[in-house]
């Protein structure tokens, strides 16, 4: 069995640690941890069902940016130091990124990543068994520049409000195939990238727009003829937004983002906004109807899982309907 060997740089930004539930970025360190030990082993194991193996030359390169204005390094330093010391697996450097915005976090540590292969995770994101192998077999291929990783929901609670989330939120469902395919979409949170590629192409800077720049960047990347490849293996699980209040924070921003990513709002904007939003939560019941076996939703959490996606689309509408009337008022709110 063939071994490709390459070092490799996760650059674990802590803006959505302060967000997520505190088990979240604890359960995410735990398995890098874990993994990075596997895959820095001279005899690492892996499935039974792969035809070459990968290796760590170098211990993996973790760096964890975070604002520095908004977060105290030592709370950072503390959460890390419960699950994450020096090892030779493994390698942690926190770096304080002023006015340290989620993407500007992820450039800033791709600009100090020693790794051939860069990873961006987010920090309530957490890996399953074998995600940093699959990333490391995927670059074995030399097609691939840009590899993307498979993030769902978590439908671990087992509520009607997970699995609601799990089928309508911006997510897709877990990859149960697996395999290399072209992709034409990623989100930031689970993603890899040879280095000499995500430092010739950083996230453009939007102010206001916290992730905006990942959709920026899909579309240079798409009109310079760099191909993602979608990684069914390299899978990660994200939580549900936390509590009430964040979900509506979430729902809201989502329609402000909306908005301002137009130079203008006109009236029918708007409009065609609220249309498709009435039709998407058309679309979302359909689905719980006929996929919500998928997520394992029993029939009487269905009209609980109904009102989530209503409830959802509604403060969404919301969101861009007070964006499109006081612009200024949401200049500085709701930026997640």
């Amino acid at each position: 069995m063939n071994t490709t060997s390459m070092s490799v740089s996760v650059i674990l930004e802590w803006e959505n640690a302060t967000h997520a539930s505190q088990d979240r970025p604890r359960q995410t360190l735990a398995a890098l941890r874990t993994q990075a030990s596997e895959c820095f082993s001279d005899t690492p194991s892996f499935p039974s069902n792969v035809d070459s193996r990968v290796r760590l030359p170098t211990p993996l390169d973790l760096i964890i940016p975070y604002d520095s204005n908004e977060v105290d390094e030592s709370e950072v330093r503390r959460v890390v130091s419960e699950f994450i010391t020096e090892s030779e697996s493994l390698h942690v450097r926190m770096i304080p990124v002023g006015d340290g915005t989620y993407c500007r976090q992820k450039n800033a540590g791709a600009a100090v990543a020693t790794g051939e292969i860069i990873i961006l995770l987010d920090s309530d994101v957490t890996p399953e068994p074998n995600w940093l192998a699959s990333f490391m077999r995927a670059f074995s291929d030399p097609r691939v520049q840009v590899a993307v990783g498979n993030t769902y929901v978590d439908i671990s609670p087992g509520d009607a409000y997970s699995r609601s989330m799990a089928l309508t939120w911006m997510f897709p469902l877990r990859d149960t195939e697996g395999g290399l395919r072209p992709s034409d979409w990623f989100y930031a949170n689970n993603v890899a990238f040879r280095r000499e590629i995500l430092l010739s192409h950083p996230f453009p800077h939007t102010p206001g727009l916290k992730h905006h720049p990942a959709t920026l960047l899909v579309r240079q990347l798409e009109q310079e003829g760099i191909t993602l490849w979608h990684v069914g293996d390299a899978r990660g699980h994200h939580p549900t937004p936390n509590g009430i209040v964040h979900f509506c924070q979430r729902a809201i921003a989502a329609g402000r983002a909306r908005a301002f990513t137009h130079d203008s709002v006109a009236l029918s904007s708007v409009a065609d906004w609220i249309r498709r939003d009435a039709l998407e939560v058309g679309w979302y019941v359909k689905r719980i109807v006929r996929e919500g076996a998928k997520v394992g939703m029993h029939w009487w959490q269905m009209p609980a899982a109904m009102g989530v996606t209503l409830a959802y689309h509604l403060l969404r509408s919301g969101g861009s309907l007070l964006t499109a009337a006081a612009p200024g008022l949401m200049r500085n709110r709701f930026e997640l």
